[in-house]
This record gives C-alpha cells, sequence and structure tokens, in this order.
C-alpha cells in the first residue's frame, strides 16, 4: 500500500514538473479555443504522441468489441455446462 502511494505521489509530481504538462496560453493547431488548457497536449497536431495515445484507445476498444463478439458467438459450442 505504502508502495502505491509513493509510486503515485512520484508519477504525479513527474506530470507537474514535465514541461509539456504546463498549460499554454493560445490554442495549439487542431485544438478548440474554448478546449480546457489541460488537455492541448492530446489535439495539438504537432506532437504525435497524443495521436498515437487516441489510436490506441481506438485500438482497445475495437478490441474489446471484437472478443466480446467472439465470446458470445462461441458459447452455444461450449459442451460442459459448468463451463456455460
Amino acid at each position: 500500500m505504502a508502495l502505491r502511494k509513493a509510486l503515485l505521489t512520484c508519477l504525479g509530481l513527474s506530470l507537474f514538473l514535465f514541461p509539456g504538462a504546463q498549460a499554454q496560453n493560445h490554442a495549439p493547431p487542431g485544438c478548440s479555443p474554448d478546449l480546457n488548457p489541460l488537455y492541448y497536449n492530446l489535439c495539438d497536431r504537432s506532437g504525435a504522441w497524443g495521436i498515437v495515445l487516441e489510436a490506441l484507445a481506438g485500438a482497445g476498444i475495437v478490441t474489446t468489441f471484437v472478443l466480446t463478439i467472439i465470446l458470445v458467438a462461441s458459447l452455444p459450442f461450449v459442451q460442459d455446462t459448468k463451463k456455460r
């Protein structure tokens, strides 16, 4: 438990000290001007990591749906009633 708190503290501290985490005064290209400055790093087109992060999140959602469909479709073929 203490290790978890220490890890979260270090992670949170590093996010605040990271220069990209600081709020900007103007919206970067690709971001709406009324967007909270905290989220500028995710929609900034000059930084690729936000685009990669959103692509990975989308791939995770698609993978979840595909695996759910496979699980539901394979249920009729399970012979053992205990495993259903």
